[in-house]
């Protein structure tokens, strides 16, 4: 039997989609850079958004900071914030986006995060 594959979107356009989002919101409040919003605003779903999240942080492109309040699960509640070389990272990420969209290999609404 053939099992139905998940669609996904290409990792450099979900780094980059995270990146773009948590730039975005660098700003507001920060309820807005807690998992379960940028999951809602990049389209990732929670485990592989955790997954990246956490090697963003590895490498510190993000950090986290935590909030001091609990979840309903217990779990403690971070926000994140990118850094100065995250900021650098999303550059380059985009524009071998854009390179990849000069040459056809994706449409153009791949730059933009579902929440444009």
């Amino acid at each position: 039997m053939m099992e139905k594959l998940r669609k996904r979107r290409d990792l450099s356009t979900t780094l980059y989609r995270i990146l773009l989002y948590l730039s975005r919101k660098q700003k507001a409040e920060s309820s807005t850079r807690r998992m379960m919003r940028i999951e809602r605003a990049v389209g990732v779903e929670r485990k592989e958004l955790k997954i990246h999240l956490d090697s963003l942080v590895q490498k510190e492109y993000v950090e986290p900071i935590s909030s001091g309040e609990t979840g309903r699960g217990g779990h403690q509640i971070v926000h994140y914030n990118i850094t100065e070389t995250g900021r650098l990272l999303r550059g380059d990420i985009g524009r071998f986006i854009q390179l990849g969209i000069d040459m056809g290999y994706y449409p153009e609404h791949f730059f933009y995060l579902p929440s444009d």
